[in-house]
């Protein structure tokens, strides 16, 4: 009985520490794969981005919109969120405060903003980085052809619509308007579709609209409408560049709207994509180098992306992100000194 007993012991033994090596062979094999799968994952970061951009109708909504998309399609794991702002110093602030991670402004204020001048004065926002040049913009000033306004000074005494709080719109609007000792009725500071409508019908008599050529709005407004394109002369012109620095001489040729017949004198201003200092500098590669390889697909949201090019980075005011140089640095492209990354400096 005893020899039974002892036997039967042994075998239940080997059989238990049989099952231990097959539980121990199974939790390997599947930890190995969970490795495997957890590696693949990793492999691919989720990344959440929002993009400030400006009113709806403006070619920086319909810009981001585009652009967005196709961000989504060719960088794996990257979603990028467009919202509808006031603009360039709206982007700017809400980088700042780590409300937005991606914004488009204008060489111009974001300037001021990086280097504490003009809008920003006494305040410098240091998270903003540039990552690509977008388009040189335009301000266009416009009324209807039965309004009686054919050139700025006209605006003395109207209701004119300058472009939504701090787009700009509205901060080149209000400055054009105080350097040249211009006094409308009345200065509403109202979307540029929105004032559109009301150009319509007839709450508001002339407007201003910084955006690339041909602006969304203009060809919509020409379709219903004919529209008084108004332009500056040569020393209205000269007063506000002496003033304004940061902007440029730009001329909207003739025949570029349905209702134009000569060259249009008006202040210019460059786009730039901008992103916080703070997304990893690999994320900001892809979207740059995608940007740029992907600028036929670009060329179909809007016709201003044909001056998205790497040669037109000179044209930032702000310094570029370390992301953003590596990309430049591999396609053999220079960047200037003053728009290398502090951090790098």
């Amino acid at each position: 009985m005893t020899n039974t007993l002892s036997k039967l012991f042994i075998l239940v033994a080997i059989f238990a520490l049989a099952l231990v090596g097959c539980s121990g062979n199974s939790e390997s094999s599947n930890s190995g794969s969970n490795t495997n799968e957890n590696n693949e994952v990793d492999k691919i970061e989720e990344h959440k981005l929002l993009l400030g951009t400006s009113s709806q109708g403006g070619t920086y909504y319909v810009w981001g919109g585009g652009w967005a998309d196709i961000i989504g399609k060719n960088v794996p794991g990257t979603d990028v969120a467009v919202e509808v702002t006031g603009g360039p110093t709206s982007n700017i602030q809400l980088i700042e405060s780590r409300d937005m991670d991606l914004g488009f402004v204008t060489a111009w204020l974001g300037g001021e903003a990086y280097n504490g001048e003009g809008w920003a004065k006494d305040q410098k926002y240091t998270k903003i980085r540039s990552i690509f040049p977008m388009y040189a913009s335009v301000m266009h000033m416009y009324s209807l052809k039965d309004s009686g306004i054919t050139s700025v000074s006209d605006f003395n005494g109207n209701h004119v619509s300058t472009g939504g709080p701090g787009s700009t719109s509205a901060e080149a609007g209000n400055g054009l308007l105080e350097v040249l000792g211009i006094k409308p009725g009345r200065v509403s500071a109202i979307p540029t579709n929105t004032a559109v409508d009301g150009l319509r019908d007839g709450t508001i008599d002339a407007g201003f609209a910084v955006t690339g050529v041909p602006g969304p709005f203009m060809l919509d407004l020409e379709t219903t409408h004919e529209v008084q394109h108004i332009g500056l002369t040569e020393e209205e012109m000269k007063k506000a560049l002496e003033k304004y620095p940061y902007w440029s001489e730009g001329i909207i040729p003739k025949g570029t709207y349905k209702h134009q017949e000569e060259d249009i004198l008006l202040p210019s201003f460059w786009n730039i994509a901008i992103a916080s200092s703070e997304l990893p500098e690999d994320l900001v590669y892809n979207l740059v180098k995608t940007t740029f390889e992907k600028h036929e697909e670009l060329l179909t949201v809007d016709p201003s992306a044909k001056e998205t090019l790497v040669e037109n980075i000179k044209y930032s005011t702000i310094p570029y992100h370390p992301g953003a140089v590596k990309y430049y640095k591999e396609v053999g492209v220079e960047i200037p000194e003053h728009l290398m990354p502090p951090e790098a400096q």
